[in-house]
């Protein structure tokens, strides 16, 4: 299981927000599509018990005002929250907004009990989704990868977020052709889509999202901070504009993408990005800044991505929060049972990519095509992907495969029907040479 518990927002030492940082913050949750739909305009929209009782809750923000207006909502209706006023980072006088409270209730500063009578004035049913919203099954959590009987499931982590164990990947697909994709991944029941600030599609994504008629609850967003954003400043940057290509108020999972700078190509030689680079920004400037945007209610869940055990054992001794994820390359030619084993411990859960073989490796085999995999397949009457991503996830792994074709689309779905022996499975694991196809064979433990 990835945590024990949903760990808590606890109260940091650190000084307020500057003007600057809270200014940000209220831009985040104006965010909308240029047509004015999307998830914020939907939450605007979606009707919120006015007879609700507001409750707060011990979770604690780096800004004080933000607290102390939560502390006043205490026990009140929020038809009567919509009638204080607070005072706002500059000291200025505000009143308390319907933005105001969905954000608090974003960042689980409060929570809402009990109500019948909405904003517009009719009654609302927990039951049944808006006009024109696609009902979908609620995430069930499950101990571990392995125990997943649905795309439905999810390993809850330390956060209290279900993540599913089995999502969808969009490496390599751009905004003009991803929204295809997505939402054949949605029709087929995928709940986590997995894509990245590298990647280009962020606006796609999230408009496939929203096209799918699911709500933004339904659906687990997964993206990533790229190299050349290392820093605190530029991480929190990073994430407003992710945020605002996606159309959504908060993130379910924020990643760092890669423990290391940008270099090489289309830098000049010699050269990286950031330039003021150091191995200890990596810790010090981009996780304090994933930290607090977790603080902040903007991401549900913060994670790592490429990191070695080396990498995560440096970031554990100085880190407030811990990362909750690691997506790494996870194959039969790469068992990497010393991580897997090191996160399992450490309640990180581990999130396979590349687990049917890698796009970057023009030259790199065919892992349909080996024995024991093609063995398996025979004998449960499945097909290789199946297999090697049942293996996977027997062996503990989140995983996020990806295909532009229908079939595979729905194929890849089809792995909570049979389950590898042992025997099946210690073949498999034969197959391990420690050889890398992502990021040209680079091992990311030579990042210092």
């Amino acid at each position: 299981m990835a945590g024990d518990g949903a760990i808590k927002r606890p109260a940091t030492k650190r000084q307020a927000s500057t003007s600057a940082q809270e200014s940000q913050s209220k831009k985040a949750k104006r965010v909308e599509t240029g047509s004015g739909t999307g998830f914020l305009a939907e939450a605007k929209a979606t009707a919120i018990a006015m007879d609700a009782l507001v409750k707060r809750t011990d979770l604690k923000s780096k800004s004080t005002y933000l607290d102390r207006r939560c502390d006043k909502c205490n026990g009140r209706t929020v038809k009567d929250c919509l009638t204080l006023q607070y005072t706002d980072a500059k000291g200025a006088k505000a009143k308390y907004k319907i933005s105001d409270l969905r954000y608090d209730l974003n960042a689980k500063r409060i929570a809402l009990t009990g109500g019948s009578k909405t904003s517009a004035g009719g009654t609302s049913s927990s039951s049944a989704p808006p006009p024109g919203r696609v009902k979908a099954p609620p995430l069930t959590a499950v101990n571990s990868a392995d125990a997943a009987a649905s795309l439905a499931a999810g390993v809850k982590l330390r956060s209290g977020t279900i993540m599913p164990i089995v999502g969808f990947g969009t490496y390599k697909l751009k905004d003009n052709e991803v929204a295809g994709p997505v939402g054949m991944a949605l029709k087929a029941g995928y709940r986590l889509i997995d894509t990245a600030q590298v990647y280009e599609n962020e606006r796609g994504v999230g408009a496939a999202i929203r096209k799918s008629g699911l709500g933004r609850g339904d659906v687990f967003i997964e993206t990533k901070v790229w190299r050349s954003s290392h820093g605190y400043e530029r991480t929190i940057k990073a994430c407003n504009q992710s945020l605002k290509k996606l159309g959504v108020e908060y993130i379910d999972l924020y990643v760092i993408h890669w423990p290391g700078c940008k270099t090489g190509w289309p830098l000049p030689k010699g050269t990286m990005c950031p330039a003021d680079w150091t191995p200890k920004m990596r810790d010090t400037g981009t996780w304090r800044a994933m930290e607090d945007l977790y603080d902040q209610g903007k991401v549900k869940a913060i994670g790592v991505t490429n990191y070695s055990i080396r990498h995560l054992k440096q970031l554990l001794k100085s880190c407030r929060i811990k990362p909750m994820v690691n997506q790494v390359e996870f194959h039969p030619r790469l068992v990497q049972s010393e991580l897997l084993e090191f996160c399992k411990k450490n309640g990180i859960a581990v999130q396979a990519y590349a687990s049917l073989g890698s796009g970057d490796a023009a030259q790199a085999e065919s892992f349909f095509a080996f024995e024991p995999v093609k063995a398996a397949a025979k004998a449960h009457k499945v097909t290789p992907a199946q297999v090697l991503l049942r293996w996977a996830l027997q062996k503990g792994c989140h995983v996020v495969p990806k295909s532009v074709r229908a079939e595979r689309v729905k194929e890849n779905a089809g792995v909570f029907k049979f389950k590898l022996s042992a025997s099946e499975m210690k073949a498999i694991d034969k197959l391990h040479t420690n050889t890398r196809y992502a990021w040209k064979g680079l091992d990311p433990d030579t990042i210092k």
